[in-house]
């Protein structure tokens, strides 16, 4: 999916949870794209997706404990 369709999507999930007003598209549009465009410049399209949030323990050095 490119960065336009998932900010349109976006768009659309933060007016329906708003409930549905009627001249807030430039809003809407302007706070999914805050949201989405950083993920999309890291050149990680996954980035920011609960997979990528999920941080890998790091084993403890010796001395640690």
């Amino acid at each position: 999916m490119n960065v336009e369709q998932r900010i349109r999507e976006r768009a659309y999930e933060i007016w329906e949870s708003k409930g549905r007003p009627e001249g807030q598209d430039f809003e809407h549009w302007s706070q999914a794209r805050d949201e989405i465009e950083p993920y999309y410049k890291e050149g990680d399209a996954t980035a920011g997706s609960i997979e990528s949030s999920v941080a890998i323990p790091m084993p403890r050095s010796e001395g640690q404990g």
